[in-house]
């Protein structure tokens, strides 16, 4: 237990009859605010006293948000950093064999993709260019794909501007503007402003070929069965 000097006490409740707030006492004489609280608990503060303190408070709010924000973002940034370097290795992995290519594509299509039989086409959708592009680029790979039976439709808000998001998806997955189908703004989005200045919507692979949709689907469903196997023991 901590012991201060005899005349602590009355020093502290001097400054605090002079309406410091227990913060500013703490700073000036080192002195922990429970015992501090102990200390003055009794003195009463004017009016005008109180909303000193207040004030103070939410300014000192005001100088430490920021701070405490921009430290977070770096702890954040460190926690991000050291995950990405500890599966850095996967960088190392050649998609040259087609087969590993193809089951890469069935797993992603399994959580993106439309189903058969309630579709009867292949149809991915995502609002990540590089997630599109990888998944278009692998089709092209490892399939033999019909450019012409490729087509892509693109899922908006209200405020944004369909002829530049029609330009931007069609750069990244290499289709003719002229393929891209009809779409309409997603009405829920009337009056309420895009904050994601970099959101461009969601791009929807549109590709009219049931048989590799089902092989793509049937890849997934292959794999996640074998994995809810149980060990051998």
């Amino acid at each position: 237990m901590r012991i201060y000097p005899k005349n602590a006490k009355l020093r502290a409740r001097h400054l605090r009859s002079k309406g410091w707030s227990l913060g500013e006492i703490d700073l000036k004489m080192h002195i922990s605010k429970n015992t501090l609280c102990g200390w003055v608990k009794d003195i009463k503060l004017s009016n005008k006293q109180k909303k000193r303190i207040k004030q103070k408070i939410i300014d000192s709010g005001k100088i430490g948000r920021p701070l405490a924000v921009a430290a977070n973002r770096r702890k954040i940034q460190q926690w991000k950093e050291s995950i990405r370097n500890s599966v850095k290795h996967f960088e190392n992995i050649s998609l040259e064999n087609p087969k590993l290519g193809k089951l890469i594509c069935g797993l992603l299509y399994l959580c993106e993709g439309a189903k058969y039989p309630s579709s009867r086409y292949l149809y991915l959708g995502n609002s990540d260019p590089k997630i599109i592009s990888f998944f278009i680029n692998a089709l092209r790979r490892y399939y033999e794909i019909d450019e012409n039976k490729l087509r892509f439709s693109i899922g908006y808000r209200w405020d944004q501007n369909f002829q530049k998001l029609k330009n931007y998806w069609s750069k990244i997955t290499k289709i003719p503007k002229s393929k891209c189908l009809n779409s309409i703004p997603d009405m829920r989005t009337k009056g309420k402003p895009t904050l994601k200045k970099n959101y461009m919507g969601i791009c929807r692979i549109v590709y009219y070929n049931a048989t590799l949709q089902f092989e793509l689907q049937s890849i997934g469903e292959t794999v996640i069965k074998g994995g809810c196997k149980p060990p051998f023991i």
